[in-house]
């Protein structure tokens, strides 16, 4: 084999490694960027819970974190801004999976937001609340369903599930989304199991 040759094939070779190289070095780079931007997410995040303020940074998409997410509905719930808290647990769960913890929690929450408001309406108004707060009460008893199909065994939800079957037991049994069927409910009815509600939701907003 002629040197020229040799010589060729050892340019082949470096240009190769030096590509390979090259790509190693691209990939190294995208890695510590991704950390850097999750890294100041998570500051952002652990900056807001002490005081327990909205996380408004836009930056690096630090409000967009399944974790932002969810502190921003803790903080609107506890402003008692249901719609703000039920769009972002809504967010939330559009961005988990069943086996993560967010995703069960928010359905959770979302449910104990609209069995709170439902009761509240009640409260307020009494019977005559009945229209709005039948559809909220058939809204947390999906909820609460759907955290019940990741963990079967969630005494909490479990509990609020019950006390939503006790405030409207007319869609008791029925499969898959509750829908609220007001044609079974006479206006001039009290609720059946209303006078025996034992309380609020328990549990995390």
């Amino acid at each position: 084999m002629s040197h020229p040759n040799i010589r060729r094939q050892w340019i082949n070779h470096l240009r190769r490694g030096g590509l390979w190289a090259a790509l190693l070095v691209v990939l190294s780079l995208v890695m510590l960027a991704r950390q850097g931007v999750e890294l100041y997410q998570s500051a952002v995040y652990r900056h807001s819970l002490a005081p327990h303020v909205l996380i408004r940074s836009t930056l690096l998409g630090a409000d967009q974190t399944p974790q932002a997410l969810f502190a921003n509905a803790v903080f609107y719930d506890d402003q008692l801004k249901s719609d703000q808290a039920l769009a972002q647990y809504a967010a939330v769960i559009a961005r988990t999976t069943d086996s993560q913890p967010l995703r069960k929690q928010a359905y959770f929450n979302s449910g104990n937001v609209y069995l709170r408001t439902a009761i509240r309406l009640l409260e307020q108004r009494g019977l005559p609340a009945w229209d709005e707060a039948g559809p909220l009460v058939a809204l947390a008893k999906e909820s609460y369903q759907k955290a019940l199909r990741i963990e079967p065994d969630w005494s909490e939800v479990k509990y609020n599930y019950h006390l939503a079957l006790r405030l409207a037991p007319t869609t008791h049994g029925m499969n898959g989304p509750q829908q609220y069927e007001d044609e079974q409910i006479k206006a001039e009815e009290q609720p059946s199991g209303w006078p025996a509600m034992p309380g609020n939701p328990r549990g995390m907003p």
